[in-house]
């Protein structure tokens, strides 16, 4: 099935008009839930907010560390995926719960256990894969990509599933697919590489070496291009409001276009 881009991007925007501020909530709070659990599992077992120190710590303490940061990004890991589903239903039905149900919405009604199963294979794969080299593991990230939105299909068709079933039914929808998500993915991330490259390009046309000790040379750049690194990350941060969402419901769109409503059937398989 040819897939237009360029109209998925067109009706992914138009279903996003009047919406913004609900889907940009669906970013930034599950950001900062994500934050808050790292900082405090960092503070908890190595009394700081980062991880600089943690080679000082005890071996308990950092048998703890460890162990609270996998349950921690496994938190994350189910909140990003309550967020496609909820993006998914937007998607087909245009209903919009609040932000905290939405995000929240693999730990209720009968998708936590499938998804935490699903989800954690789905992540040991590709964590696998990526052992392999980085070019393996990022083609296997776009072979899963679909993984969650055949979840919620299945789930919500009680369609009884096996812990694999939606990694092998998105690795079978994919094929042929994943150069086309790769071009949509490009499509939204090129941009903070770009802003990248001016930054640094502007950062480096404002050194002027001519007739300077290296002193203040080395200085100048530092400042520069400390500068330049703060207003990158402000302007891609505030890009990301518009990108993410945008490309979240481009994604849920490709999805649905790819596939239908075969998934929502009982018959399936």
């Amino acid at each position: 099935m040819k897939i237009n881009r360029k109209e998925l991007r067109k009706i992914a925007c138009k279903q996003l008009k009047g919406n913004w501020l609900w889907v940009i909530g669906l970013l930034i709070i599950p950001g900062i839930i994500n934050l808050f659990l790292e900082y405090i599992t960092n503070y908890v077992w190595t009394g700081s907010l980062n991880t600089n120190n943690l080679s000082l710590i005890s071996w308990w303490q950092g048998l703890g560390w460890s162990i609270f940061t996998i349950i921690t990004a496994l938190i994350a890991t189910m909140i990003a995926w309550g967020v496609q589903y909820a993006t998914l239903a937007f998607r087909d039905t245009g209903k919009k719960p609040n932000v905290f149900k939405a995000m929240f919405s693999s730990f209720t009604n009968g998708y936590f256990f499938k998804t935490f199963l699903t989800s954690l294979l789905t992540t040991l794969f590709t964590f696998l894969w990526g052992l392999l080299l980085i070019v393996p593991g990022i083609i296997k990230s776009f072979s899963y990509a679909m993984t969650p939105y055949i979840m919620k299909d299945m789930i919500d068709s009680k369609h009884e599933m096996t812990a694999t079933e939606a990694i092998s039914e998105s690795r079978k929808i994919m094929k042929g697919n994943k150069t086309t998500l790769f071009i949509i993915w490009l499509t939204f991330n090129i941009w903070y590489f770009i802003i990248g490259l001016a930054g640094i390009a502007i950062a480096f046309l404002y050194l002027k070496p001519f007739n300077k000790p290296l002193a203040d040379l080395i200085f100048q750049a530092l400042i520069a291009y400390l500068i330049a690194i703060i207003l990158i990350a402000i302007i891609n941060f505030l890009l990301s409001l518009y990108l993410q969402p945008y490309y979240r419901q481009t994604v849920a769109n490709f999805y649905r276009n790819l596939v239908g409503d075969k998934y929502l059937r009982k018959d399936n398989n």
